[in-house]
């Protein structure tokens, strides 16, 4: 039984959706137009490169690819890539993480809220939403793009806003750094996730971690201890 903690915000990327693969391939289908101006000597980036790009620059990724491209052209294969993108998710590709959906129902039964947040455009979100029923899951989504130059702050912020929560009250789970500084900013505690990413050396900022589905909600408790030590 947890004692303090009655939200969790999960970010989107990684934690509930795979998508690496798939921004790979709308990537390199991105690419094709652009083939022309890229260096043959470059390395195409996998799905590791993807990853980490994400995880240090989120939505803005593509801006930081080192592909030969000039900025013009970097330009010209974000809009490329967003259509890409959109259309893998439209035609099936991606997948809810497996034990995802067990894992948000276990939550119910104990009478914990659970909210999506995305550092991403409001129609990818709603995209992924709509393939994948994510409303039925979470009783809130936000995105970044929402708050214009704001970033997950406001995001977080709003959140526990609408779920009339505070922080003591609220745990964030995700793998980029910029989430998790940013909920350690608003005092909540976080769990650095580490089930379908290559890397785990970003998760060192967060305050616990859980490495698979099943050791999740064992640290959801550590984690309600640790609030219940500092609070009672």
């Amino acid at each position: 039984m947890l004692r303090h903690i009655r939200l969790l915000i999960l970010d989107l990327d990684y934690v509930v959706f795979d998508c690496a693969p798939l921004r790979v391939q709308a990537l390199r289908q991105s690419m094709i137009s652009l083939a022309d101006s890229i260096p043959q000597n470059v390395r195409l980036p996998g799905p590791a490169d993807v990853e980490e790009g994400y995880r240090e620059h989120g939505r803005r990724w593509i801006h930081h690819l080192d592909i030969g491209l000039d900025e013009e052209k970097l330009v010209d294969l974000q809009q490329t890539y967003a259509i890409q993108e959109n259309r893998l998710i439209e035609a099936g590709r991606g997948r809810l993480m497996p034990g995802i959906q067990e894992f948000i129902a276990h939550c119910r039964q104990r009478n914990l809220a659970t909210a999506l947040g995305a550092d991403a455009e409001r129609n990818y979100l709603t995209a992924v939403s709509d393939h994948h029923d994510l409303d039925e899951l979470f009783q809130l989504a936000l995105c970044t793009e929402e708050f214009g130059q704001g970033g997950a702050d406001e995001m977080l912020e709003e959140i526990m806003r609408q779920a009339e929560v505070n922080p003591s009250e609220t745990l964030a789970l995700g793998t980029r750094p910029d989430y998790l500084q940013a909920a350690h900013a608003l005092d909540i505690m976080t769990i650095g996730c580490g089930w379908g990413i290559h890397q785990h050396d970003a998760l060192a900022e967060a305050d616990l971690q859980s490495l698979s589905l099943a050791q999740l909600f064992p640290t959801v408790e550590k984690a309600d201890a640790r609030v219940s030590q500092y609070l009672d």
